[in-house]
């Protein structure tokens, strides 16, 4: 039993000695485990997914109150930042682009992607991009890679843009509703879907012109990237679908590989798996689209972006379909907050320098004067630069004339300078129900109202007369802001509509470019340093915050057009129509006089 004891005692003694010989080898081998996942290459991975917008913001959408789906778009200029990061990063030399994600960009935003990886490749980088499908903004953005790779049962689209418009002329004459115009300039093509039962010819054969005008940007940015000439990139936009063997032949991929995911592709590509993978744009967990997240949202509170106490530059977002009114709403450009805001940072000696960035079709010409005069004002303490998005027209266009200067995208839809005013007369439609109404008036003044007469000569010439003197003032805007003569705005003017690069040569704009090119010219005005902080100005609402701001103020004709939007979400162009036909509905008799181009025609 002693023996037995003293041997255990010896074991246990001998026990520390022996671990402490171990753990130095166990160290090193450790380390040199550490040392040789170390040694492994960096590969950024980036990987664009869904709908992206300069304001994103989340309007009213009965399906996804329910069901929890229809993502709100994600806010484009981090995703436009995290690529510059990229180009930064010393330690990874690689890039692979995963282009499966479905993702959604305008012209606009393409034009800035493509900007961003010419940087990236211009820092040293090697960008792969891999691809199962690609439509032709997708392919637009893979063909800046230095290397293509296509899934082999994949295939490519490359439509050319194509614009798309509703007439509805045949179904109100079914209904019985009469639709009256006043307006100004025959190429207003705001009003065309109500009047005419299809599109007139001279204002297709204007159509036509603006998007071959954005098509030579899609041209030229294939060709310069994948290395072809223009004349054959036209040739295969018209052949349109290819096949990933007929996508390689024509130059279109640089390789074919199994449908195995781009990590895979990566693989191959590259003859080995010795890399480590790194997420460029570290996932977050995204936000809940369901009953009871909006209803939980309803009782946050989320402030604009503060301003700190530090020189800044401000870009200002005025997106959305300009109305009037206090209250701000997601989708809207109100002239309310928009004009306080605008003043806001007139007043703040923080604010050196202010680029407006404009993504809008034009809507009340009133509030398109207050928000005009505002930028004006703010004008005058501080350095302005106007950059336009993917649409700034009508009364878009309408608040850039405060004479700074102006930068476009090529695929920007930007003039539309045309006023109308429209009036909804459903007489037909109530003697087809044995519905009268009786409408009991002083004068003929009221008559205009009367919701099933049309206009009398007398009223249509007065109501003419009166949208003829707002075309005037904007006509005079901006032959005043662009220094052109009045008779020469004319001549661009009547409601035409025109790309980017067809404004620069019509002297509507100063020069094609994006953000990052607003903020440059901005920067050398003001005086500022590149490394002058950017801020992004208002913060993105969604509807659960409006719902809580005017839950107790008569929220129900706010309410009301949300729900006529969404109603109308799938037949195209849902808030022209929605602010058109709520106008028309209106129980107050108010008549409106609007600058706008229509979301319907939308460039695909």
């Amino acid at each position: 039993m002693k023996i037995q004891l003293a041997a255990i005692l010896a074991l246990l003694a001998l026990q520390p000695f022996a671990t402490a010989q171990e753990q130095p080898a166990k160290a090193e081998a450790k380390a040199e485990a550490k040392a040789e996942t170390k040694a492994k290459p960096k590969i950024q991975l980036f990987k664009p997914a869904g709908a992206y917008a300069d304001l994103p913001e989340m309007a009213f959408s009965p399906t996804s109150l329910l069901t929890g789906g229809g993502a709100p778009p994600k806010a484009f200029y981090p995703l436009v930042e995290a690529i510059d990061a990229m180009a930064k990063d010393a330690e990874a030399k690689t890039c692979l682009l995963d282009l499966t994600g479905s993702a959604y960009f305008n012209l606009a935003q393409v034009r800035e992607v493509e900007r961003a990886l010419q940087r990236l490749r211009g820092a040293g980088k090697k960008v792969i991009a891999y691809l199962e499908g690609a439509d032709s903004v997708t392919y637009q953005i893979a063909a800046q890679a230095d290397r293509v790779l296509l899934a082999e049962m994949g295939a490519v689209d490359l439509r050319s843009p194509a614009l798309t418009t509703m007439h509805m002329k045949d179904a109100l004459d079914l209904l019985g509703i009469q639709v009256e115009v006043t307006r100004v300039g025959e190429f207003k093509g705001a009003v065309e879907p109500y009047l005419l039962p299809q599109m007139s010819e001279h204002l297709r054969e204007h159509y036509r012109r603006m998007l071959a005008s954005i098509n030579d940007d899609v041209v030229r940015r294939i060709a310069t990237g994948r290395r072809l000439d223009g004349a054959k990139v036209r040739e295969l936009q018209a052949r349109r679908l290819f096949t990933g063997k007929e996508a390689l032949a024509a130059g279109l991929v640089d390789a074919l590989v199994p449908w195995e995911g781009a990590q895979r592709a990566l693989q191959r590509e590259l003859g080995n798996d010795d890399f480590e993978l790194v997420d460029a744009v570290p996932k977050k967990k995204g936000k809940r689209g369901d009953l009871l997240a909006m209803l939980s949202e309803m009782f946050k509170s989320k402030k604009d972006a503060e301003l700190e106490d530090t020189p800044q530059l401000v870009v200002l977002h005025l997106a959305g379909t300009i109305v009037d009114g206090d209250k701000a709403s997601p989708g809207s450009m109100v002239s309310g907050p928009s004009t306080k805001l605008i003043d806001q940072l007139a007043a703040n000696d923080h604010v050196k320098g202010v680029v407006v960035r404009i993504n809008s079709p034009g809507g009340s010409a009133t509030a398109s004067e207050a928000i005009r005069k505002a930028l004006e004002r703010l004008a005058a303490k501080k350095s302005v630069v106007i950059s336009m998005g993917e649409l700034a027209a009508s009364g878009g266009y309408w608040i850039t004339c405060i004479g700074r200067p102006i930068f476009a995208e090529v695929g920007t839809i930007t003039g539309s300078i045309g006023v109308f005013s429209m009036r909804f007369q459903p007489g037909a439609l109530f003697r087809r129900l044995g519905v009268h109404p009786e409408l009991v008036a002083l004068d003929d003044g009221a008559m205009m109202d009367a919701p099933d007469q049309p206009w009398t000569e007398a009223a249509r010439a007065h109501l003419q007369a009166f949208v003829d003197d707002i075309y005037d003032r904007f006509v005079q805007n901006v032959a005043a802001s662009r220094k052109i003569g009045v008779e020469d705005v004319r001549k661009i003017a009547g409601g035409r509509v025109w790309s980017g690069s067809q404004g620069v040569e019509l002297r509507l704009v100063d020069r094609v470019g994006g953000l990052q090119e607003a903020l440059a010219e901005l920067r050398k005005q003001a005086a500022q340093k590149d490394d002058v902080e950017v801020v992004h100005l208002p913060a993105p609402r969604n509807f659960a915050e409006s719902v809580l701001e005017n839950l107790f103020e008569g929220s129900a004709f706010a309410n009301e057009r949300l729900g006529l939007a969404a109603l109308l979400e799938r037949c195209g162009g849902a808030d022209v129509v929605a602010l058109l036909l709520q106008q028309a509905l209106a129980a107050d008799g108010s008549g409106k006089v609007w600058a706008l181009l229509p979301a319907m025609p939308r460039v695909r």
